[in-house]
């Protein structure tokens, strides 16, 4: 179990009431608010196939992103083909309506759809992100969790 307040893992924790809101809080948040009642211990389920499956996705939408003239690129590879929107649609079991938008570049596809189109049409509309360490230690310092709220509040009274 985690604490909604702080984050950090508990084994016991209390049903705590926050300025309206009921969560699960470790005891030192839970002078924060008033205790309801003491929470129901659930131990940590191990990963399953599912969790593996979802980070997996997670991965993906991070690691890659669309080359710039997306659009363009799958328009000439579709036209190259010979394939029209609605067989390339068929093909890769989204709506033909969806190929036009994307190719037209109103909507960017998801980076599942584009693995998709990528396999169909031969083409490669996907490029590695590359990471810089410095933006992504910034990020994570700027992350307000719900502890940092109600100690801003309770510091302003």
């Amino acid at each position: 179990m985690q604490c909604e307040i702080c984050g950090k893992y508990i084994k016991r924790g209390n049903k705590v009431r926050v300025e309206g809101s009921t969560v699960i809080a470790c005891d030192k948040c839970s002078n924060y608010g008033k205790i309801v009642e003491r929470a129901v211990t659930i131990p940590r389920r191990t990963k399953d196939r599912r969790d593996k499956k979802i980070e997996e996705k997670f991965e993906i939408d991070i690691e890659f992103e669309l080359i710039p003239n997306y659009g363009k690129a799958i328009k000439e590879a579709r036209e190259k083909s010979g394939i029209k929107q609605d067989e390339l649609g068929r093909m890769i079991n989204e709506p033909a309506s969806l190929i036009h938008r994307i190719e037209t570049e109103r909507i960017e596809p998801s980076i599942e759809i584009a693995k998709k189109i990528q396999r169909a049409l031969h083409i490669r509309i996907l490029k590695p992100i590359e990471i810089d360490n410095e933006n992504e230690e910034l990020e994570k310092r700027s992350e307000m969790t719900l502890g940092d709220v109600v100690v801003i509040r309770k510091k302003r009274r």
